[in-house]
């Protein structure tokens, strides 16, 4: 571990309890290391997975979120949602290789200021231990995993997930909450791989292994893949290099 190294983290602090827990660490005086960049919002429930993200893209080695305890929310069940969308991305950080402990979760109240000076200090070993993050060594994997975020498929499966799991559907069935993480996880998987192969086709026409030396994917998958992009229209057959074919991005 580089002992010299301080990590640069952006933390979005929720207005009603974790700022306030952070300004009353400020008064007391609790000591914790100055790595942190405040980013004060209302709720946590209001921080997109894509500002992690965007944290991650413009230079700071992890972003942190703080927000009410579960129940304690000012907007009632903000945070539950937080907690959905922050545990999805954790999941496609770790299988994009950035690694899910560049971003960190954390539920801090408006008493508690020590609790969150000793977050701080925490967190800021591991990111410590992680290093410093270069955005330039990801950019695949960032844009990937921000066009996979924006899909409608992630968007409406996080939207629903309370619906099918708390009250059920329209016929009153209920789907087991592992099961459906189960089911977003392997959505989440599809989603970065499909982005990852169309920005992988955004310089040009590209081989199906090409395609599997930029991105990493085994060939088979690139395959099933580039097929199911074709179907719906987002990339398609643009000739043959010798006996080789290459594909592209659907021109729009």
């Amino acid at each position: 571990m580089n002992t010299d190294y301080v990590p640069r983290i952006l933390a979005f602090l929720c207005n009603w309890c974790s700022y306030a827990g952070a300004d009353l660490a400020g008064v007391s005086r609790y000591q914790y290391p100055p790595t942190i960049r405040v980013m004060r919002t209302m709720c946590s429930g209001r921080v997109d997975p894509i500002y992690i993200l965007e944290g991650l893209r413009n230079g700071f080695d992890a972003v942190f979120v703080f927000g009410c305890h579960i129940g304690d929310c000012h907007y009632i069940d903000g945070n539950v949602y937080t907690e959905q969308r922050m545990r999805l991305l954790s999941e496609m950080l770790e299988f994009s290789g950035i690694g899910g402990n560049r971003m960190q979760l954390r539920w801090v109240s408006a008493a508690e200021g020590q609790q969150f000076a000793d977050y701080v200090k925490e967190l800021s070993a591991i990111v410590q231990g992680l290093g410093a993050f270069d955005p330039a060594d990801h950019h695949l994997s960032l844009a990937a995993m921000e066009a996979a975020l924006r899909s409608p498929r992630l968007r409406w499966l996080l939207g629903i997930e309370r619906q099918l799991t708390e009250r059920g559907n329209v016929y009153g069935e209920k789907i087991a909450s592992p099961a459906y993480r189960n089911l977003m996880t392997k959505a989440a998987r599809e989603e970065y791989q499909k982005a990852l192969i169309l920005e992988s086709l955004r310089n040009g026409p590209l081989s199906v292994k090409d395609i599997t030396g930029k991105t990493g994917l085994p060939v088979i998958i690139v395959s099933q893949l580039l097929s199911d992009l074709e179907r719906t229209g987002q990339a398609e057959f643009s000739g043959w290099d010798g006996s080789t074919p290459r594909f592209v991005l659907q021109a729009v």
